[in-house]
């Protein structure tokens, strides 16, 4: 793939030899590596945002739940309290909590991703595992492993899990759901075994918008004067800074050099009602955990798994 889109330079495979010198963790078959990548606190980065918002003029609305929006010369969103009218445009740009609106409800999927943190580690546990680059890692897993070293030394360690909620529902006790949290503290350990009895100390999450065709929007309609922007998928640290440059463009008639990317005015179909839309998520959870746990233990894949990455693609 990254030699179709003529990246294949800024990639390099290793053997399973070499990511051990990078990082000694369990069952390694190979590993692709870019030196283009970085960490970042995305808590900080949304603060920093927010203070260079309110710095140029911008006044930012919290706790205010939007009921819905209205297209025109003037467009709007309607809350509860009163109706907020724009000079230009308005962008909806909600993610995963968009699919409250009646309207967007099944624009996106809500998809959960948790995280847990580690204590902070010992000089002889850093000493065992390596890992003196800090390199991101993550797992190419169905279900997504992802992790970091953190400047204080502990260990984040996420992954998706949390089981789809009938009707697309949003509940904040996904955010911490046990199930989920107990699996990816075990998965850690089996990352790496010495790390056997290690405490955590946090867990959290949230829901991500996943598009059925897992491609993101970002688009603008100049007679609606409506910007629209998500279905990040968990990539949208990234992908919404971008977004928000791409949107800026076309409602300031900027040119940005974006225009031709396959998500500049993409629109994803809807996924499909309720309760087909429950049947069909939860199994693709379970019957993607089983791929990947029957792959892990070098067992054939499971017979029904055809279907599930048939489903996966479309």
């Amino acid at each position: 793939a990254y030699q179709r889109l003529g990246l294949a330079d800024q990639y390099r495979l290793l053997n399973p030899a070499e990511v051990m010198t990078r990082i000694r963790a369990t069952n390694v078959h190979g590993g692709l590596y870019t030196p283009d990548g970085a960490s970042l606190h995305p808590g900080r980065l949304v603060r920093g945002l927010a203070r260079a918002v309110e710095a140029r003029g911008g006044v930012i609305y919290e706790q205010t739940a939007i009921i819905d929006y209205c297209a025109g010369v003037r467009p709007s969103f309607r809350t509860a309290g009163g109706e907020v009218t724009a000079r230009k445009a308005i962008v909806v740009a909600g993610e995963a909590y968009m699919t409250r609106m009646k309207r967007l409800h099944r624009a996106l999927l809500p998809a959960y991703s948790l995280i847990c943190l580690t204590e902070p580690l010992t000089a002889a546990q850093w000493a065992e595992i390596g890992w003196e680059n800090g390199e991101n890692v993550a797992s190419a897993r169905n279900t997504v492993v992802y992790l970091t070293k953190t400047p204080d030394g502990r260990i984040l360690f996420g992954s998706r899990g949390a089981p789809y909620i009938f009707g697309s529902r949003i509940s904040d006790a996904q955010d911490r759901h046990e199930e989920t949290i107990a699996m990816i503290q075990r998965s850690l350990v089996e990352w790496f075994p010495m790390l056997d009895g290690i405490r955590f100390t946090h867990a959290w999450g949230g829901p991500v918008g996943m598009p059925q065709d897992w491609t993101p929007s970002i688009r603008f309609d100049s007679e609606s004067r409506i910007g629209f922007a998500g279905g990040y998928t968990g990539q949208g640290v990234v992908l919404s800074n971008l977004a928000g440059q791409m949107l800026a463009g076309r409602i300031t008639g900027v040119t940005t050099g974006y225009e031709t990317l396959p998500v500049a005015g993409h629109r994803s179909p809807n996924w499909i009602p309720e309760p087909l839309r429950w049947m069909v998520v939860r199994y693709m959870q379970n019957a993607f955990l089983r791929i990947d746990e029957a792959q892990e233990s070098g067992k054939d894949k499971p017979a029904d798994a055809w279907i599930a990455e048939s489903l996966g693609r479309h």
